[in-house]
């Protein structure tokens, strides 16, 4: 059975990092994804991705004897 809400225990307060300390959420890191040295390797990785695709269709379009 659910316990009522005014019986469960109560919502410890939210309380900011001491300096030394790691914060616990993402939302209060600086986020690497978005430098733009990170950006540029994510669309390096994307046209190594679409280059390995287009290689690998053409070698199957050429090989393939029913499709030409």
């Amino acid at each position: 059975m659910d316990t009522p809400l005014n019986e469960k225990e109560p919502i410890a307060p939210v309380r900011s990092p001491s300096p030394g300390e790691h914060p616990n959420t993402h939302l209060e890191r600086e986020d690497k994804r978005w430098n733009p040295r990170q950006q540029l390797r994510d669309w390096i990785i994307l046209l190594v991705m679409i280059l390995i695709y287009l290689t690998w269709a053409g070698v199957v379009y050429l090989f393939e004897p029913g499709i030409r």
